[in-house]
């Protein structure tokens, strides 16, 4: 049975990725990025990658996300490293959720090891959040 709830359909891989964007974003996420990799990659459709400007931010962008979607009527199959608050996974099993701190991001380094052609353009995301905060309306 498809989960629905408020006319999100949450069991399609695209539209739970793109509302996990608009959350990181309603709560001034920096350096979303969102990549398709169900092609080349038998783990997961999506992987969206995300700094925290904190250890405290990045607890809060992933318990966010994690409330959000829960209220949508799904919650994620695991979620590791909330003890560090360095970098917090969240795994939906068809979304993955990576939740760095700057320095942990860096590090790391995971953008690089996702083809540079599996960004997914989010600016129609962005738009719709700035529209829903009246950012950038000069009135």
């Amino acid at each position: 049975m498809q989960q629905e709830n408020n006319g999100v359909n949450i069991n399609d891989s695209k539209t739970l990725a793109e509302r996990i964007v608009s959350v990181l974003l309603e709560k001034d996420a920096f350096d979303v990025r969102m990549n398709y990799v169900k092609e080349t990659s038998s783990v997961t459709d999506y992987y969206i990658n995300v700094t925290g400007r904190s250890s405290t931010n990045v607890m809060a962008l992933a318990d966010e996300v994690v409330y959000q979607i829960g209220l949508l009527g799904r919650a994620p199959d695991h979620t590791e490293g909330r003890d560090g608050r360095a970098w917090i996974l969240v795994d939906y099993t068809d979304v993955v959720l990576n939740v760095f701190d700057r320095q942990s991001r860096e590090f790391y380094n995971f953008d690089r090891l996702l083809p540079e052609d599996s960004l997914v353009d989010i600016s129609h995301i962005i738009a719709e959040v700035d529209a829903k905060f009246d950012i950038n309306n000069k009135n």
